[in-house]
């Protein structure tokens, strides 16, 4: 179990190059990329995505990389097919003028556009085994923290999970006297209508069990049950199960409606309230997990 929640650094190194590498993510239904590379790396993106793929299932995930170099790959360069031109031209302007041509190299660094400044271009390798090395890292340190974070939320759903069991075992109790409850009730209720006599004890029986047929809950109680090993059998799973759980929660959340719909017992009723708030409390939570 894994949360959505991480951060994850790594940084790698070959020869003058250092490339530092985060990556960051937050919940989301699906899978999607925020990605920042060097415009030396910009086209190594796709194999950056298919590392992350191969790794994460849900979440936004946010991805840094800056590149530095110790030493400037700056390189120098001249026009000299423009320098050449230009001479000429100045050459011949001068013998058509009768004057000296006194042309000096620091006029020519002058002109505008002879000097241009270029970055000595990273081989794609080089690219590659940097980024790999600074994901490689990353990645470790991202799931590491991932896997932390979900054992965290794993062990606070555990212990909800409890207080949804023992609230249960408190509408189980209750249930097996639900129909020794709406005898009396009916009973009192003759009483204080002065009607008692005039029912038969055949008719008030019949009528005891229709009642306790129409409200029983044994079924849903049962499914709850079952509902709550499957929840436990999830937590244990290494696999994302933020799904299974979601649609078992639903599942509970219809039940305990049901359960509280039918009972009229007020320690049933105050179980249910219970039940409701711990799956609310369930439900936000696994929005953190994968």
């Amino acid at each position: 179990m894994r949360s959505m929640t991480g951060i994850g650094s790594g940084r790698a190194t070959i020869d003058d190059l250092s490339l530092h590498l985060e990556l960051r993510s937050v919940n989301h239904r699906f899978l999607d990329f925020n990605i920042r590379l060097p415009p030396a790396m910009t086209d190594l993106e796709g194999r950056l995505r298919e590392r992350i793929e191969a790794e994460v299932g849900r979440g936004r995930i946010s991805v840094t990389a800056e590149l530095e170099a110790r030493a400037s790959r700056a390189e120098v360069a001249f026009d000299r097919e423009y320098l050449e031109s230009f001479l000429r031209s100045a050459a011949t302007l001068a013998q058509q003028l009768k004057v000296d041509n006194d042309l000096r190299l620091s006029h020519l660094m002058a002109l505008e556009g002879v000097v241009q400044r270029r970055e000595r271009q990273i081989p794609r390798k080089t690219c590659e085994a940097l980024l790999d090395a600074a994901l490689d890292q990353a990645l470790v340190r991202f799931q590491r923290m991932r896997d932390k974070e979900g054992k965290k939320l794993g062990r606070d759903l555990a212990a909800r999970l409890r207080q949804l069991e023992t609230q249960l075992k408190i509408v189980r109790r209750h249930s097996r006297n639900m129909a020794e409850e709406l005898r009396e009730r009916l009973q009192h209720r003759l009483d204080a209508a002065h009607a008692r006599d005039t029912v038969e004890p055949q008719r008030l029986a019949a009528e005891v069990a229709l009642l306790a047929d129409r409200a029983t809950i044994t079924e849903e109680v049962e499914r709850l049950e079952s509902h709550l090993e499957q929840f436990r059998e999830s937590l244990r799973s290494d696999e994302p199960v933020a799904k299974r759980l979601g649609f078992l929660l639903q599942e509970m959340h219809r039940e305990v409606n049901t359960t509280g719909s039918k009972a009229a017992q007020l320690p049933v009723t105050n179980a249910v309230v219970r039940m409701k708030e711990e799956l609310e409390n369930m439900r936000e939570q696994i929005q953190n997990l994968e």
